[in-house]
């Protein structure tokens, strides 16, 4: 079960911090460390700890364990999308996320009761799983000569706390909001948020779309998530990112009424975005040279982007928890300074069962003209031969990428199972049968130029072009 990290603040003096320590500390360190009963006694212990390192072991650990994470969780767990996230998955690393449609309706029959009393009706279930994919640490280095200066004024040991964590958490801020923005531009730019066009000149044009969209997705819908599930999303649950440029060309009782909310609530769910045609990857080069948790945004991706003024959204779309927060130390001892490592661990995903709108000021928005499926694996029994198909959705287009395969009627004459997630079922003598393939993508269809037989081999990329 996840759950939310309370909000804290750390409003301790350097006495009441000093103190603290040495009361939660060991019977050496209470011997040897005096109380602090006023501001002429810091210096007192800071003689006491500088002489003494295995005593000022314990008293940077005890800072940094007992008081620094305060301040660490309060400036992390709070910024300005916390709303957004999904809380702190204390065990496992994966999260299920399962969206179970709607049952169909059926005409009540007395006649047929008796064949319908035992027979089962099973669920369309959807399943995605949401993976902890986001390791990274961040390191700091105290001195002893930081220790030191810490007990030399009354703000000393408050202005230490700040060294170890703002040197953190201001990155881990950072990298958090560019994680937020990388999960939009990736599903905009991959056709998984439902495309507005509109006339972004006209303001008036702008505000109208929006209201109608925000209106339109609070009723039951397969046409504005990636996976094509009908799903809802009331207004409660409705965030708003927009371009900081456009977002001042607007005002604010204009744009709360566009989404038909009083102002103190519109306030709530709107999120200022820098602007959509750039990201900090130098930010992640060194993570994505060595691992395989991000990938870059590429200059195709950014250039579709010219034109996004603003994303509806759910705030089930993103997917994102904290899997672990934790300060580690070392003490150098030839160096005679500590390395602190604050490791942060998250799940970076987005729900393709949420409702997405992407705002883009543009009368049309071009299709894509043809799609790579690739044969991914290939299973041969007794009786089947089963293909497994991938659609490669790489390029960069904003038109949506919803697709399913169709079961033509080619394949229902023999046998041939088209499932329409991406897999063939071809039975027992039908190995020789040409399959073409048959695609729809938002209700745009796409054939196959090329056919399928069960000799077919694994690898083998086969280009879907638009129908008539």
């Amino acid at each position: 079960m996840a759950r939310r990290v309370a909000i804290n603040t750390l409003n301790a003096s350097t006495m009441d911090i000093l103190n603290t320590i040495r009361a939660n500390a060991t019977y050496e360190y209470q011997n040897q460390v005096p109380i602090v009963e006023n501001e002429h006694d810091i210096p007192k212990v800071g003689e006491v700890l500088y002489g003494y390192p295995a005593l000022a072991n314990l008293f940077i650990n005890a800072l940094v364990n007992r008081i620094a994470m305060v301040k660490v969780k309060s400036a992390v767990f709070n910024n300005a999308y916390a709303n957004l996230k999904k809380g702190y998955l204390e065990f496992g690393e994966t999260v299920e996320e399962v969206f179970v449609s709607i049952s169909k309706a059926r005409v009540f029959n007395v006649e047929k009761a008796e064949s319908r009393e035992f027979k089962r009706t099973l669920p369309d279930v959807r399943t995605a799983f949401h993976t902890m994919n986001w390791r990274v640490q961040y390191p700091v280095t105290i001195q002893d000569e930081d220790l030191r200066m810490a007990f030399l004024n009354a703000q000393g040991v408050q202005d230490l706390i700040a060294k170890i964590v703002d040197s953190v958490t201001t990155a881990a801020e950072y990298d958090e909001y560019l994680l937020f923005k990388y999960l939009m531009i990736k599903a905009i730019a991959h056709g998984k948020m439902y495309p507005v066009g509109f006339d972004g000149s006209d303001i008036h044009n702008a505000a109208k779309s929006f209201r109608g969209l925000s209106n339109k997705i609070t009723f039951m819908s397969d046409k504005y998530n990636a996976s094509g599930v009908i799903t809802t999303t009331p207004k409660d649950d409705q965030y708003i990112f927009m371009d900081s440029m456009f977002n001042a060309e607007f005002d604010v009782d204009v744009l709360a009424s566009a989404f038909n909310m009083d102002k103190a609530d519109f306030m709530g769910k709107l999120n200022l975005i820098d602007d959509w045609t750039t990201f900090d990857n130098e930010r992640f080069k060194e993570i994505q040279r060595t691992s395989d948790m991000i990938e870059p945004i590429t200059d195709d991706e950014l250039a579709l982007m010219k034109n996004v003024k603003a994303v509806l959204i759910d705030s089930e779309w993103f997917q994102m928890y904290d899997n672990n927060n934790k300060f580690t130390e070392k003490y150098v001892a030839s160096g005679m300074y500590w390395n602190y490592f604050y490791n942060v661990w998250k799940t970076v995903s987005s729900s393709p069962f949420s409702n997405a709108i992407v705002f883009i000021d543009e009368e049309n928005i071009p299709e894509l003209e043809s799609f790579t499926v690739k044969v991914s694996d290939k299973s041969t029994g007794h009786d089947t031969v089963v293909f497994t198909l991938e659609v490669d959705d790489k390029t960069a287009s904003l038109s949506p990428q919803n697709y399913s395969f169709i079961q033509t009627e080619n394949c229902v004459k023999n046998g041939i199972a088209i499932q329409k997630y991406g897999a063939i079922i071809i039975p027992k003598g039908k190995e020789s049968e040409e399959i073409t393939l048959e695609m729809n993508v938002n209700g745009i269809k796409y054939v196959a130029q090329s056919t399928v037989t069960g000799s077919t081999e694994v690898g083998t990329e086969i280009t879907m072009n638009k129908g008539e």
